[in-house]
């Protein structure tokens, strides 16, 4: 998580079986230990090790459903929390439960170019899924107990510049349901990618990307390892944020650096989806969103991918090829209160290139962090000690967070139901009498 974007430089065998791309292996006792280390993707063997014995993010994608009519042996729920929640995430609104599963790719034609050359890149992802019930089922977490400490003492440093941590991020729940059963749709949901903003872990904007779920999308959010604070690994490596050190000396080309090799993750994470489609995904046009650096990457990846057929930047400051070659696509910017072609000149320039549907819609009374979770704790981040009070309005703004939510939710629904799905809501014609917070630009 960072204060500001770098601008200066800037159900599991269903989703397993299906996208791991394996046949059903007979499962091992319950009492079974988890896997030392997972293969590719493709080559994750099942297990029925109960959820609660692996970190969450641990699960492997071979306990989702084999098909969305099967049925899963009930996950046990969720151990207490040894502290408070640092925040709540607010219930979706649409008509689904919401079903989730994590899952570890490899790529094993490509080196990891953070790394010495002799590692493949390895990624986390997690696919949200509409799905048919969720009882039975644990809720996801919203980061892994290692990841937790990292990210707590990130938020902490982001606050106040100085050392510390953050308790009750370990005790975040999604309303994902871990392996619930999807629901079927003939012809399949509509997909959506989610690229975080830079240092931040896949599901730091739950909030929204469990609406999209709700309400009919398959949406699968991405981790950037070395870029992300921590991403942790089925056999339990955990990688922290590598290349902060490297952002501080030379910003411009790492930020660079790091679009390039967040849209050669996505691109991966789209082969693999249509690889392994079980049928129950609509790939024939995927829409993309992202906050930050996450929505450069969502411009950049329709730029390059011609699978990509509508996407959104929150936020974000463009970056790459994309922001004079501009887009035919539909195109959505959602910016701050604060952003505007005077103070972040590309996202003006990438704008004034745009072809096709585009708009740009601005949130009065946001800031940059107000697409990230994170936002839902200002109250409990207002007392931390050395947190003053203008340092939380020039993170989060002054609009109250769920509120925030509420229209950052509308809007990039309203822009998928649109483009992906041929409903008009009509948020985009004017000024809607629901939302005065958004002037449409």
């Amino acid at each position: 998580m960072r204060l500001t974007p770098p601008r200066a430089a800037l159900a599991v065998a269903t989703v397993a079986t299906a996208l791991a791309g394996a046949a059903a292996i007979a499962a091992p006792p319950a009492t079974a230990k988890p896997p030392a280390a997972t293969a590719p993707a493709s080559q994750v063997p099942a297990s029925q090790v109960p959820a609660s014995q692996v970190p969450a993010s641990q699960v492997p994608a071979s306990q989702v459903p084999a098909s969305p009519g099967a049925t899963t042996p009930a996950s046990p729920a969720a151990r207490p929390a040894a502290t408070a929640p640092l925040l709540t995430l607010p219930t979706p609104t649409g008509t689904y439960p919401v079903g989730t599963t994590p899952l570890h790719l490899v790529d094993t034609h490509r080196p990891d170019p953070w790394g010495d050359g002799k590692q493949r890149r390895e990624l986390m992802v997690n696919i949200w899924y509409p799905a048919r019930t969720a009882a039975g089922h644990a809720r996801f977490p919203w980061l892994t107990p290692a990841e937790a400490g990292p990210v707590g003492r990130d938020i902490v440093q982001t606050l106040t510049g100085a050392p510390g941590v953050v308790g009750g991020v370990e005790a975040v729940r999604t309303h994902g349901a871990v392996g619930a059963p999807v629901a079927t749709k003939p012809g399949g949901h509509p997909v959506v990618l989610f690229s975080p903003g830079y240092g931040a872990e896949r599901n730091s904007s739950a909030a929204l990307v469990e609406e999209l779920a709700s309400r009919g999308y398959v949406v699968v959010t991405i981790d950037h390892p070395h870029d992300a604070m921590a991403v942790e690994f089925p056999d339990g490596r955990v990688v922290p944020n590598t290349i902060n050190a490297l952002v501080e000396k030379d910003p411009d080309a790492v930020i660079r650096k790091a679009l390039d090799v967040r849209v050669a993750d996505t691109r991966f994470v789209l082969d693999e989806l249509q690889r392994r489609n079980p049928g129950w995904m609509r790939l024939d046009h995927v829409g993309m969103v992202g906050h930050s650096l996450g929505g450069a990457t969502a411009a950049q990846v329709a730029h390059d991918d011609p699978r990509v057929t509508a996407g959104i930047n929150m936020d974000g400051n463009p970056y790459g090829s994309v922001v004079t070659d501009g887009l035919d696509k539909p195109f959505l910017q959602l910016a701050s209160g604060s952003t505007t072609r005077e103070n972040t000149p590309d996202w003006g320039t990438f704008k004034d290139h745009l072809r096709g549907w585009h708009r740009e819609i601005r949130i009065a009374g946001t800031e940059h962090l107000s697409f990230h979770d994170v936002v839902l704790a200002r109250a409990k981040l207002a007392k931390i000690p050395g947190v003053a009070p203008a340092i939380l309005t020039e993170a989060f703004g002054t609009l109250d967070g769920r509120r925030a939510v509420t229209v950052e939710r509308a809007y990039v629904s309203a822009f998928f139901d649109l483009h992906l799905r041929g409903v008009d809501w009509h948020l985009f014609d004017r000024a809607v009498p629901a939302f005065p917070e958004v002037t449409i630009v």
